[in-house]
């Protein structure tokens, strides 16, 4: 497994002083070295875990988003038993979303499992951006939790979002 520390330290949960260095400076977040020690210890009774690039996590509001490479996060989104293990040996809600994608496949993936029909960009005024997304499906059955994917919008990729419901 691939992630923001190296192996060793994902495996000890102890940081090497170039790792040390790499969290004093900035490079990567505690947020990073939890996920990375956590997803060490899964990925060792778990092949499909261990082949994984984690790039960076982050925290919003109490859940995890993990920023994986586009082709782990579709094992995860094809395998719910991994996913649900993930999330229990994080004891937390886990996030996945993709690395490369583009902002409107970011986008989709945050909505999951709802229908994306648009994402247009707004330029206002003031020189921010505003992305306004229609979505279709439905939201009560689904739990979706609309305030928690702005957040993580914003925290992963700084996007704006405003967000429409199609009614049928």
């Amino acid at each position: 497994m691939k992630s923001p520390i190296c192996s060793f330290d994902a495996k000890t949960g102890v940081l090497c002083s170039k790792c040390e260095a790499k969290l004093r400076g900035g490079d990567i977040s505690q947020d990073d070295v939890d996920a990375s020690t956590k997803l060490a210890r899964i990925a060792d009774r778990n092949q499909d875990v261990n082949k994984f690039t984690l790039l960076r996590s982050v925290r919003v509001d109490g859940d995890v988003v993990l920023v994986l490479r586009s082709p782990d996060v579709s094992i995860l989104r094809g395998n719910n038993t991994l996913s649900e293990k993930i999330e229990s040996d994080f004891g937390q809600k886990v996030w996945f979303v993709e690395s490369e994608s583009s902002d409107r496949r970011f986008i989709e993936g945050l909505f999951n499992p709802l229908r994306v029909l648009s994402v247009n960009l707004f330029w206002l005024p003031d020189g921010n951006k505003l992305t306004k997304v229609i979505a279709s499906g439905n939201v009560a059955r689904s739990r979706f939790d609309l305030p928690k994917v702005q957040k993580i919008a914003k925290a992963v990729r700084n996007i704006e979002l405003f967000v429409e419901f199609e009614q049928r």
